[in-house]
């Protein structure tokens, strides 16, 4: 909102200045009086007239003073087809139009200078208003635009003139001198009507027949005026709009470089048409911080992420292989014989990343004592069996040797303990129930 209103301002404030300075390139036409001369003596207005030229110089000067507020009548007398004239202009209704254009003219002079005054501070709201960045491009499109509609109305009038002079005339007269349109209107609107009106003058009037001749060499100049007057607004409107991206462009050329990669291969003389492309189409409110970065040699434009790649799930493996190749115990352990052993004996692992070792069993040299032990061991392969040979692997990569048991040649002793051994499977289990080898043979020699 605030950079609309601030445009706004801006191409009020190129029409207002337009203004004031055509009405017053005008004035400077109508001072000339070495132009008006000559166009008398190019247009042959003497020979029409039966008036000298210098009568004619001075007669249009009484008539220009006397609109400037310079002069308090338009009283002239001149020599006219051979007679004096005390006063050439003694028609009724070149007096009173007189009057009324010098009101006219007094009053667009005043209003010049007031639009000159609020042109100014059109102006300055116009460049304070907008956003910062945004002050300068809105400036120049003001002004463009402001030149372009000034000139865009004077191409449709100067149209219309050429076309039909005598409406446009009419319709000109009506604006600038809206009392005659009013007065036209209450008397009915008709050709009778308008001919009463104070600015249409008769054909024998010596103010029509010495003006009409000159009039459109003084219009051409005072268009010529104008058109330079708006070109020159033009120039400055364009020249404002687009110098921050010349600025830019030159900031990129001169400050900025390009860091290559080892690998890739460095650009030779050129410019980077990449980046040139970006600027070219970057919004006007990134202009100014281009520029920023362009005097403290930063990158212009900021590199696109990449986007993160997702993690990769770890899957921790554990060393620990009694607690990775456990197996939960079998439902048929509660009738198992073998209740009484801990719980290493019955987890058996799945894949042993390792060969079992080989167990080993150590042998006595009591063969008093050894004969008994195997007999045992034989009938309950659990019962006094170390951990280590309980825990079997699955797929043993090499099976472990046999181990060697030296029986007693004592055939009694041995077939008695092996019926022992077999009525009480689990006899080394609790304490008391099994007796040592020593007592066994004791009992069997009291016997």
């Amino acid at each position: 909102m605030r950079n609309t209103i601030g445009k706004l301002c801006v191409i009020l404030a190129t029409l207002l200045l337009l203004f004031a300075a055509g009405f017053h390139s005008t004035a400077l036409v109508l001072k000339d009086s070495d132009y008006i001369e000559e166009q008398y003596q190019k247009q042959n207005v003497s020979e029409l007239m039966g008036m000298s030229v210098p009568d004619l110089s001075a007669a249009t000067e009484v008539l220009l003073s006397y609109m400037r507020g310079e002069r308090e009548n338009i009283h002239f007398a001149a020599r006219v087809n051979g007679a004096e004239l005390e006063n050439i202009f003694y028609h009724e209704k070149e007096v009173v139009h007189m009057a009324e254009v010098q009101s006219l003219w007094l009053g667009l002079d005043a209003f010049s200078w007031y639009a000159v005054m609020a042109a100014a501070a059109l102006l300055v709201t116009g460049i304070a208003l907008p956003e910062r960045g945004k002050r300068r491009p809105i400036f120049g499109s003001g002004v463009i635009w402001g030149a372009g509609i000034f000139g865009g109305v004077l191409v449709f009038f100067g149209a219309w003139a050429i076309m039909n002079f005598q409406s446009f005339w009419t319709v000109f007269h009506f604006v600038l001198f809206p009392g005659s349109l009013f007065q036209y209107l209450a008397a009915g609107a008709t050709p009778e009507a308008l001919n009463e009106l104070n600015w249409v003058l008769s054909s024998d009037s010596i103010m029509v027949n010495m003006l009409m001749p000159i009039f459109p060499g003084l219009v051409l100049r005072c268009a010529i005026f104008v058109i330079a007057e708006i070109a020159f607004v033009l120039l400055i409107g364009l020249m404002v709009r687009f110098i921050g991206r010349k600025k830019v462009t030159e900031a990129v050329a001169d400050i900025v470089t390009v860091e290559h990669d080892a690998n890739e291969p460095v650009a030779i003389d050129g410019p980077d048409l990449v980046l040139a492309h970006q600027i070219r189409n970057a919004p006007v409110s990134k202009r100014e911080e281009l520029r920023r970065r362009a005097k403290k040699g930063l990158p212009l434009f900021d590199e696109p992420q990449k986007p993160e790649a997702p993690e990769e799930p770890t899957i921790e493996l554990r060393d620990d292989t009694e607690e990775a190749g456990t197996t939960p115990q079998s439902p048929d352990g509660d009738s198992s014989p073998c209740t009484g052993e801990p719980e290493e004996t019955s987890e058996q692992p799945e894949e042993p990343s390792e060969e079992p070792e080989e167990p080993t069993i150590e042998l006595r040299d009591d063969t008093e004592e050894t004969t008994p032990q195997s007999a045992e061991a034989d009938s309950n392969p659990c019962a006094g069996e170390p951990e280590e040979t309980r825990e079997q692997p699955e797929e043993p990569s090499e099976e472990p040797e046999e181990p060697t048991i030296e029986l007693r040649d004592d055939t009694e002793e041995t077939t008695t303990q092996s019926a022992e051994a077999d009525s009480n499977p689990c006899a080394g289990e609790p304490e008391g129930i099994n007796e040592q080898p020593e007592e066994t043979e004791r009992k069997e020699r009291d016997e």
